[in-house]
């Protein structure tokens, strides 16, 4: 587990490269909103076709998956506890997903945590300095 408890600071850091995994896919959602934009922006030319839709509906599902990356997501590698609110498990097609609820409304992936067994960890580390499930 590549989480640690920073008891100087009071605040967990994470090791991972999530900062830069979501750079990556920031920067492809806005090369997908772009590309959609020029190549709508001759419409009136060439009509409403099949092509078209398609592009307008690569465009808003990039614009939508890069607001949830600006604002609902954080890539911080240090998080002060007092920002923390919980920490969440769900479940997607059978694979869970941990992450961290923090009080300004952003999620932090946890990206490394892998079985129940860290989970436990954690929730054991988080119970320990004081923060609620």
């Amino acid at each position: 587990m590549k989480i640690k408890y920073n008891e100087i600071d009071k605040s967990i850091e994470i090791k991972d490269e999530l900062r830069s995994h979501y750079l990556l896919l920031k920067i492809v959602m806005i090369l997908n909103l772009i590309s959609a934009v020029f190549q709508l922006l001759d419409i009136n030319e060439t009509g409403i076709g099949f092509i078209e839709i398609i592009l307008f509906i690569v465009g808003i599902i990039s614009l939508i998956i890069l607001c949830i990356f600006i604002f609902k997501k954080s890539t911080s590698d240090k998080i002060p506890i007092e920002k923390i609110e919980r920490l969440t498990k769900k479940s997607i097609f059978g694979k869970k997903q941990f992450s961290l609820k923090l009080k300004n409304g952003k999620k932090r992936d946890l990206t490394e945590l892998k079985s129940e067994t860290e989970f436990a960890e954690l929730k054991k580390l988080f119970s320990e300095i004081g923060i609620t499930n």
